[in-house]
């Protein structure tokens, strides 16, 4: 069998993303046929090395794949570390209790609510967040007042960051809100990466003020209407292959369907 590098064997095994395994070799905690290794271009026989992280010997078959949909609430950290006593999606009770190790596809903040999808797919997760692959994220976002008809323009003709240039970005204007003595104004965005923050920037950049941040669809896939915040819930075989067809860029752009294609909950 051809051999593979050591953090895409592990990602593909759903152990952890390709990042967190790159990080696992530098501590050297894996070795290879009794032999420990710290170099990221190690390879490895699957079916013929010996492969053991921390002295336990990995199974050579990669497990069943899981994938789940979170709708990650406010004021809860996309990590498996707390930080100041913040709570992570794995306190979350339907994320806990699960018996694979599952990581996150993409991140989202702290402040930022919606759709997280989790899995043991790590090659699918890389896929899906590649910027060349251009998945669509799309986001309600409710602003503390509306932005000038000259300052969504801007928007949609591009920014350009620290960071390299923001293009394609789609915007909506949707209803107003009221929010305690004025009227806030809500949009939908879609964006074709996952930069960090980058919705926050975008707005940021006009002089918007982002009082709730939602991500609602990723690809053809949306945040199912009446799903509560931290509820967990399974795809379906069907919404796993609109996932992989969104990975190969094979997506309706830039509709998203209403609703996941009834999932089943795992709450």
């Amino acid at each position: 069998m051809e051999e593979v590098r050591l953090q895409k064997w592990v990602a593909e095994l759903g152990l952890a993303s390709r990042r967190e395994a790159e990080r696992w070799i530098r501590a050297g905690r894996f070795s290879i046929n009794g032999r420990k290794i710290r170099s990221l271009g190690a390879k490895i026989d699957p079916e013929g090395d010996s492969v053991t992280l921390d002295g336990k010997r990995l199974h050579q078959s990669a497990p069943p794949r899981v994938y789940l949909v979170l709708n990650k609430p406010d004021l809860c950290l996309t990590s498996r570390v707390s930080e100041e006593g913040k709570p992570t999606i794995y306190d979350i009770p339907g994320v806990k209790r699960q018996k694979m190790k599952l990581n996150p596809v993409g991140r989202l903040d702290f402040r930022t609510e919606g759709l997280l999808l989790l899995s043991n797919d790590g090659a699918l997760a890389q896929r899906l967040m590649h910027p060349r692959n251009r998945v669509p994220r799309l986001y309600a976002v409710l602003l503390s007042k509306p932005l000038s008809e000259e300052k969504e323009a801007r928007i949609r003709r591009g920014l350009y960051f620290e960071d390299g240039p923001v293009k394609g970005v789609q915007l909506e204007r949707r209803k107003r809100a009221r929010l305690g003595n004025t009227r806030g104004q809500w949009y939908r965005v879609t964006v074709q990466e996952g930069r960090n923050r980058l919705v926050r920037r975008i707005f940021a950049a006009v002089g918007g003020q982002v009082v709730r941040l939602v991500r609602v669809g990723l690809g053809d896939l949306a945040l199912p209407t009446g799903m509560k915040p931290g509820e967990v819930r399974e795809l379906t075989s069907r919404d796993v292959t609109l996932l992989k067809r969104a990975a190969d860029g094979k997506f309706k752009k830039p509709r998203l369907q209403k609703k996941l294609t009834s999932p089943r909950s795992v709450q």
